[in-house]
Parts: C-alpha cells; sequence; structure tokens
C-alpha cells in the first residue's frame, strides 16, 4: 500500500501499472497524490508527501479498482459490509435493497463485484458449509431455513414429473413462497488478513468523519 516515502520509479510504475514517466505522474495528480520527484530515467524517485484520499488509493493498489470508480459508493458498502454481521450474511438481493433504503443505492452487481474484489485479495472467504436461504422475487425478499429451501425445490421437481413446464413450476413456487428459492454461501473474514482489514476500516471511518465535517 502507498505510504508517506521515498520511492523509486521503478516501485511506483509497478504500484499503479504504467511505466511511462508522464503517464505515471498524471496517474498521481489525477489520484490527488502530492509528491517531489527528482532525477531522472530509471533512477528518477518520487517522494510522497501528502495522499489526499488514502481511501481511493488503498482500493485501487491493493483491491485492484479502476482509478474511475464511484469510490464513495465503495466505501459507504464497505462500511456496512464490515460493521454490520447481519448486513454481510445477507444475500445480495437484500444488501441492494437495504443500501436503496438508506438512501446509499448500490446496483446488485456492482455488489456482487464489491464483494468479489475483496473474495479475490483473500480478505474474505466464501464458507460452503454454511449458507443463508431466502426466496426472492423482483424488489422483495423473504428468509427462511434450509427445510422450507429444500421443501420448495422438491415440489417444483414434483411438478416438472407431473408436466409442468419449468416457467409454470416457478409461478406455483412464487405464489406459494413468495419467491424463487435461493441460497448464498456466508462470507467469512480471513483472518490472516485481520490486521489489512482493521487498517482499511480505519479508512472507511477517516473518510466519512472528513465528509460529515465538511
Amino acid at each position: 500500500m502507498l505510504e508517506l516515502r521515498k520511492y523509486p520509479k521503478a516501485e511506483l510504475s509497478a504500484l499503479f501499472g504504467t511505466r511511462d514517466t508522464q503517464g505515471l505522474k498524471r496517474k498521481l495528480e489525477r489520484y490527488g497524490i502530492v509528491y517531489e520527484e527528482a532525477g531522472r530515467g530509471n533512477t528518477m524517485t518520487f517522494d510522497i508527501k501528502e495522499i489526499t484520499d488514502p481511501f481511493k488509493i488503498f482500493c485501487i493498489t491493493e483491491l485492484d479498482f479502476d482509478g474511475g470508480t464511484d469510490f464513495k459508493k465503495v466505501r459507504n458498502f464497505y462500511y456496512y459490509f464490515f460493521n454490520d454481521e447481519e448486513f454481510m450474511a445477507m444475500p445480495d438481493e437484500v444488501k441492494e435493497a437495504r443500501m436503496r433504503a438508506e438512501g446509499r443505492p448500490v446496483a446488485r452487481q456492482t455488489i456482487a463485484n464489491y464483494i468479489y474484489k475483496l473474495q479475490s485479495h483473500d480478505l474474505i472467504e466464501r464458507n460452503t458449509k454454511d449458507f443463508i436461504y431466502y426466496f426472492a422475487f423482483k424488489q422483495t425478499q423473504r428468509m427462511t431455513d434450509r427445510a422450507e429451501y429444500l421443501q420448495a425445490w422438491h415440489e417444483y421437481r414434483a411438478d416438472i414429473g407431473n408436466g409442468l413446464c419449468s416457467f409454470y413450476a416457478i409461478c406455483n413456487m412464487r405464489v406459494k413462497y413468495g419467491g424463487v428459492a435461493r441460497k448464498q454461501a456466508i462470507p467469512e473474514i480471513n483472518g490472516i488478513y485481520n490486521e489489512k482489514i482493521e487498517y482499511l476500516c480505519s479508512l472507511i471511518q477517516a473518510s466519512l468523519e472528513n465528509e460529515m465535517g465538511e
């Protein structure tokens, strides 16, 4: 992760994915990083003096977010994700509904991408032994247990066996249970990266406090 120290050009180039000196400078300036440069060519150094948005830079350098991302949305989602255990365990449809209810809407596909970023860097794990079960249809979700989930799919297969097409069998499930039976693996924090996650959470908190103080 980027720190307030002097970097050789090669190290910063690797961190920000560009070997071109002018391209690297443009990225640093666009990302709000204040620096002093010295030297030329491969011996060039960048002394990082200030990082105006540490959360954004963490997401770019540690989680491979694109620089054009709406980082306020990322921050808001990760705030709930890491501070509310119930929210973390909820299906993405429910996360989407709750974020919308909080006045901080994030689309379901975007939520899946935010979670994938954490998973792909091993900050969280999908424990395939523990699932949350629910029925979903459009903007409505109802939580359930494994027994009812299995019963709904048992009845679906029975309808198929009795000659119904899949569409009508699903319609029957929706009418009886209020939605389509689904399950989602419950994510778990990877304890190996506790220190990194705690640092990320501190950046989130600082960003929120700075916004409230504006």
